[in-house]
């Protein structure tokens, strides 16, 4: 049985990027070491940079939405589905410990600074609408 990265998030299967990036900012927020040192919120966070790394993949993104219609009716997961499924638990187990590892505001920091430097770097957004808006997450967290 996959997890449902949608229900962890507390979000709507259609939610856009910005969405999932501010419902994991939220989440992490509560869950990282800095704030909540329990065995139960490590699990949790872990899920949260599990979930993250696959809804904000478009491609990853769209073949687990594959798996977790097929979990909701009973069918069972393709092999090479559940190897991808288990592929993305190990990479995000990597990244979950780097996290961990991270003060709560370092990565918070460096989350808004990619935030803005990426869309800003393409010409594909405005850079201070980008900068409003990350630091408005930012706010919206304490």
């Amino acid at each position: 049985m996959i997890k449902d990265y949608y229900s962890i998030f507390n979000i709507d299967q259609n939610s856009d990027l910005n969405a999932i990036k501010k419902a994991f900012r939220r989440e992490i927020a509560i869950y990282h070491p800095d704030n909540n040192p329990n065995e139960e919120a490590k699990d949790r966070f872990n899920d949260l940079v599990e979930g993250f790394n696959v809804l904000s993949d478009p491609k990853k993104r769209s073949a687990y939405d594959e798996m977790l219609r097929a979990s909701m009716t009973n069918k069972p997961m393709v092999i090479e589905q559940q190897e991808q499924y288990e592929e993305w638990q190990e990479e995000s187990k990597t990244s979950s410990k780097k996290y961990r590892t991270t003060a709560l505001e370092e990565l918070l920091l460096l989350d808004i600074f990619l935030d803005v430097s990426i869309p800003g770097m393409f010409g594909a957004g405005d850079l201070f609408d980008d900068v409003g808006d990350a630091i408005g997450d930012l706010f919206d967290l304490f």
